[in-house]
């Protein structure tokens, strides 16, 4: 289960997707909005008293209660699909559709064959099936919305994605094909301008629902979140795990904080130096816990694993986001760098969560193994 997130794309006016937001005329493309959410809790889940270190140590006697109830676990678990899809199809295709629309566009425009640009954009990977994520995402949701417990909201938002998805998923097939052999050489565009008008609304609604999903599952999680931090301060107290995920939860506040002051024309230096203060207390506090508690930080001298959530792995990550999160505070007043500033910042978040996502994956994978 993941802590991931989704894309937002901004163009100057008119633009053909959703998701933007614009400051002091700097039109801002949050390149990837992810929802950092899931992921954590399958860290929190698996993280019960003493456990993680009694599989390094080969004990499994240590206390196995859940942090969370089984109601919030099965929120948790119903959440999943929904993060997988965002993260495995939808973050990938609004970078594509925007590509594919700002090329197919100047093509129209100027009249030139520029049509190389758009080949096998829509493709999610480049072996075996290359679309075959769209349909297990669509599945994922099917199934997932059938079960408990019911939310109407989620279910419905699950409901239209998969569904979009599933009439998308033909047309962006022959748009691949269309332009990977060029035939719009052949017909001079006849047939790429018909798939265009049907793909775009398509596209529109995905992208509007994917952004309704990420406000339903990002308001549900917020709360669990720090219900679990606090189960986990009362098992083991601030240690290294808890700074880990305590720090990640408030980058995730720190991204949202400085994009809902951009979208409400409210990013003063006054307001953004608040939530600046707020993260760098939370980095400086991970890493004086880390660097005063070596022994939990570094590997078991024995088994050679590190006894922290890897911490080492996202330190130098979690200080890019902080820089960058300084430079946007320095110059908001500067039009000619603002959208540069805003777009690292973003990208600096993406990369955290996605070092957090890859380590936490192998440390459940570790775990998994000791138990089976």
């Amino acid at each position: 289960m993941r802590r991931d997130f989704v894309p937002r794309m901004c163009q100057a006016s008119p633009a053909p997707h959703p998701g933007h937001f614009h400051f002091a005329g700097v039109c801002m493309k949050k390149v990837v909005n992810g929802l950092l959410v899931v992921a954590i809790f399958a860290a929190l889940i698996a993280y019960k008293m003493g456990l993680f270190h009694s599989l390094l140590n080969g004990l499994n006697s240590q206390d196995t209660t859940p942090l969370l109830s089984q109601e919030d676990t099965a929120i948790v678990t119903k959440m999943g699909p929904f993060i997988t899809c965002v993260n495995g199809v939808d973050n990938k295709w609004r970078g594509s559709y925007a590509r594919y629309h700002d090329t197919y566009e100047a093509q129209l425009a100027n009249a030139r064959m520029v049509m190389w640009n758009l080949q096998t954009k829509f493709r999610l990977q480049q072996h075996d099936d290359p679309y075959t994520g769209v349909l297990s995402c669509a599945e994922g949701l099917e199934a997932v919305i059938k079960t408990e417990p019911a939310d109407a909201e989620l279910d419905k938002a699950g409901a239209d994605y998969a569904q979009t998805l599933r009439q998308l998923l033909p047309l962006v097939q022959e748009v691949d094909t269309y332009y990977a052999q060029n035939d719009y050489e052949d017909d001079k565009m006849a047939k790429g301008k018909a798939l265009q008008a049907q793909i775009e609304p398509l596209f529109q609604n995905l992208f509007a629902t994917s952004d309704n999903i990420h406000t339903i599952v990002a308001a549900r999680n917020l709360a669990l979140q720090r219900k679990t931090l606090d189960a986990m301060e009362q098992r083991n107290g601030k240690d290294a795990w808890w700074h880990t995920e305590n720090l990640m939860l408030e980058a995730r506040l720190a991204a949202d904080g400085i994009e809902a002051l951009i979208q409400q024309d409210r990013a003063t230096t006054e307001n953004l130096q608040a939530i600046e203060t707020t993260y760098q207390q939370v980095y400086d506090a991970a890493k004086a816990y880390a660097d005063s508690h070596p022994d939990e930080i570094r590997p078991d001298k024995k088994t050679s694993y590190p006894t922290d959530p890897f911490w080492p792995q996202l330190e130098s990550y979690a200080s890019s986001l902080l820089s960058n999160i300084k430079d946007v505070r320095r110059n908001i007043a500067n039009q000619q760098t603002l959208e540069s500033n805003y777009n690292s910042m973003i990208n600096s978040f993406n990369r955290l969560v996605e070092q957090y996502n890859r380590s936490n994956d192998s440390r459940n994978r570790y775990i998994d193994s000791m138990n089976s």
